[in-house]
């Protein structure tokens, strides 16, 4: 039963995220003067919130400890190789081409973390099939 609850907890979460977008970006927007600090720090917040709530996501379905911390590390390695860099090319350069657009779908979207379930899904069969 507090699967469940954990479960249901972060589905909600990312509806209300994704619901309330605009909303997060207005509050920094009215926070901060300076409008690239408050753009980095809108979409800094919702890669955060997005990727721990599926976090808390895959604790639910799976309940293992290991799957928590790799998750984290995913998490992590997203912070480093696709919000930083994508906030440097959004901050310095006019560039708006396909690479821009494809790192903004993973930053405002947790797919990356989305990508863990199945993959922990299918490692869990072959431990129990094992």
């Amino acid at each position: 039963m507090k699967r469940h609850i954990i479960i249901a907890i972060s589905i909600v979460g990312l509806v209300l995220v994704y619901l309330f977008q605009r909303d997060i970006q207005s509050f920094f927007n009215q926070a901060f003067d300076s409008k690239y600090v408050s753009f980095a720090l809108a979409r800094s917040t919702r890669f955060v919130i997005n990727d721990l709530l599926v976090v808390l996501l895959i604790y639910g379905l799976f309940g293992k400890r290991k799957y928590v911390i790799f998750a984290l590390y995913v998490q992590i390695a997203g912070i480093a190789l696709v919000l930083i860099p994508y906030l440097i090319i959004k901050y310095y350069t006019s560039y708006n081409g396909p690479l821009v657009s494809y790192m903004h779908r993973l930053i405002v979207n947790p797919l990356l973390m989305l990508l863990l379930i199945p993959a922990f899904y299918y490692q869990n069969n072959i431990a129990k099939n094992e």
